[in-house]
């Protein structure tokens, strides 16, 4: 690691709010499954914090529920144990987007949003579980969700990267000695969180070409983030997008849901699912 990376990374290290230890053990857990689910409900309660914000995502319009749930227990009861991740996941980093007025940072929350629940949507032609989808979909910029919020230069240097058509990633290897991708490896990894969400974080922005662990995963949330900034839900102004005929040539799997009409639907309903989490949950 280069020196500049060395200092970036002990930056982060000190200013970035760590994931909840309990958030981390509940990650590594729901994965699988033979744990029981009364031990996963325990120990979401033994985290006060963690439960109440546990519960405001679980009424939120991500989870659609025609009465409101008022329990721990009721919301995994409902939303299923496997999903309890993803639950986290936003949890986690709606901690690091709460409270931040730059623009920049709220665009990057939308993007990863919009990311989890395109990949949520196309998890099943994929051969991936939902929630596994969305949770690495949700924390796949997450060291870009980092570096905005340590390093406030960094925001010029997104609008500069966007008018004159640089990719992000040559931006941030001359600011701080490392991209993103290797940020938010870094960050997952000082956390223990599980090594497929370190392998994305990784990886995303240019995903494995031969069969590899977690390559499925990494394709799904590539493509995904495509979209999502085909969408409109992308942190620079000016993004370099892809066209939607790419996008499903990249991700042959997902046939059918990459049609035009199929994307505009999709599309649509993104975007009001993340104006109704926002409105839930404070931010925006």
């Amino acid at each position: 690691m280069t020196t500049a990376a060395t200092a970036t990374c002990a930056r982060l290290k000190a200013e970035v709010r760590p994931f909840r230890p309990v958030a981390v053990q509940l990650l590594r857990m729901v994965g699988n499954s033979s744990v029981p689910f009364g031990k996963i409900a325990s120990l979401v309660q033994t985290d006060s914090v963690l439960s109440m914000e546990l519960l405001k995502v679980a009424n939120s319009p991500l989870f659609p529920v025609r009465f409101e749930i008022v329990s721990v227990l009721q919301a995994i009861a409902f939303i299923g144990s496997d999903m309890v991740g993803a639950l986290v996941a936003t949890t986690c980093l709606k901690s690091l987007a709460a409270g931040r007025s730059s623009p920049f940072i709220v665009a990057c929350w939308r993007h990863n949003l919009a990311t989890a629940l395109v990949c949520q949507r196309l998890s099943e032609a994929m051969g991936v579980p939902e929630s596994n989808g969305y949770t690495a979909g949700l924390v796949h910029d997450i060291g870009q969700l980092a570096l905005l919020t340590v390093f406030p230069d960094y925001e010029k240097a997104l609008a500069s990267a966007g008018e004159r058509e640089i990719h992000p990633l040559e931006v941030e290897r001359e600011l701080f000695g490392l991209d993103h991708a290797e940020a938010g490896r870094w960050l997952l990894g000082q956390w223990n969180c599980p090594l497929e969400l370190q392998n994305v974080a990784a990886r995303h922005e240019n995903p494995p070409q031969a069969p590899s662990r977690d390559g499925a995963l990494i394709r799904l949330v590539h493509s995904g983030s495509a979209l999502a900034d085909l969408m409109g839900m992308s942190v620079l102004e000016s993004p370099l997008c892809q066209d939607l005929s790419q996008i499903a040539a990249a991700l042959p799997e997902t046939g059918p849901e990459l049609t035009a009409p199929s994307f505009r639907r999709l599309a649509e309903s993104v975007v009001i699912k993340i104006n109704g989490v926002e409105q839930s949950l404070g931010l925006g």
